[in-house]
């Protein structure tokens, strides 16, 4: 028996129902990127301090040549502890100290002045150390959210291809089996061969596309690669305590070319090539712009870094305050 159908109501031929099932199938999958909306990028503002970082009153960091000839401080204490005390600022307050007579109120005051300064250089060692933890934690906060967002992406563009290469198989099988012409199905084979590979191609891409807006106006890195006179960033201590050459040894480079000498040879600019190196520089070492999730991890590692090196500064003043109680 022949079935009939109303007329304009005959059913779709098979293969046109085999590809809306799989258009629809393909939909189902969501290979859109999710944004980060501008205002939810963490702002730098969050890890700087409430007020300007500014040198105490008096601070003053004297030549080495100075502090050679002052034959009472090189006796009482250690070479290493008095360049410690002055890149704190603390010569002047420690010959006050030894003018004193032992026993007496005058030095008593005189060490507490002392001990007080050198509380408040600790104090700014751990501020400059959080603050650079938290510069290091908001570019890798970003970098995550860029290599979660490729990799969701990346696993969809997967998932499409499999479903693609399957469906097209099925279907170019089924028109065979059926004796469709070859110059229709063919074609078809193709044409999803081609969409199959150019999905496999943009999941290869799709890490190295993600990109996002970050700036850092203020900028600690920037200041060691740069090296000023003065940092608008660092507390006047922890900068001289970078920049000063001699710092934990005499005969030693400052501790900020110590630190740059590593990024540039065997860290993390010392393998690109000269284009990519000026590129990250720019980036890294300026006002910000735009970043990809590798460029932040590279802005991150730097900083714990730099955080590494300004901690070192705790053991020195710890040392100074041991010279220091010391003292009859």
């Amino acid at each position: 028996m022949v079935k009939t159908y109303p007329a304009g109501h005959r059913p779709a031929p098979w293969w046109q129902a085999l590809g809306l099932s799989g258009l629809l199938l393909l939909g189902s999958c969501n290979t859109a990127p999710r944004s980060l909306a501008a205002k939810d990028v963490p702002d730098e503002s969050e890890c700087a301090p409430l007020t300007p970082v500014v040198a105490p009153k008096g601070y003053a960091v004297l030549p080495e040549a100075t502090l050679a000839t002052d034959s009472l401080l090189a006796r009482t204490f250690s070479a290493d502890a008095l360049r410690t005390a002055n890149v704190c600022g603390l010569v002047p307050q420690l010959r006050a100290m030894l003018a004193t007579e032992p026993g007496t109120l005058a030095r008593v005051v005189a060490r507490q002045q002392v001990s007080s300064r050198l509380t408040d250089v600790a104090l700014e060692i751990s501020s400059t150390a959080g603050e650079l933890d938290c510069e290091e934690e908001r570019a890798d906060q970003i970098a995550d959210f860029l290599l979660d967002e490729a990799g969701s992406r990346v696993k969809n563009l997967t998932i499409l291809a499999i479903l693609l290469g399957a469906l097209g198989t099925v279907a170019t099988g089924l028109m065979s089996l059926f004796d469709v012409r070859k110059t229709i199905y063919r074609p078809v084979g193709i044409a999803i061969g081609l969409i199959g590979a150019a999905l496999g191609y943009s999941s290869l891409r799709t890490s190295a596309a993600a990109d996002i807006p970050f700036s850092h106006r203020r900028n600690a890195l920037g200041d060691v690669w740069h090296g000023p006179a003065e940092s608008t960033v660092f507390p006047a201590a922890v900068w001289n305590f970078l920049s000063r050459p001699g710092i934990r040894g005499a005969t030693q480079p400052p501790l900020r070319k110590r630190l740059l000498n590593r990024w540039l040879t065997a860290g993390e600019l010392g393998a690109k090539d000269a284009e990519e190196k000026k590129q990250l520089e720019d980036l890294l070492f300026g006002e910000g712009g735009t970043y990809k999730a590798d460029a932040l991890r590279i802005r991150a590692n730097l900083f714990d870094q730099l955080e590494s090196t300004v901690n070192l500064m705790k053991s020195d003043v710890q040392q100074l305050a041991r010279e220091v109680a010391e003292v009859e």
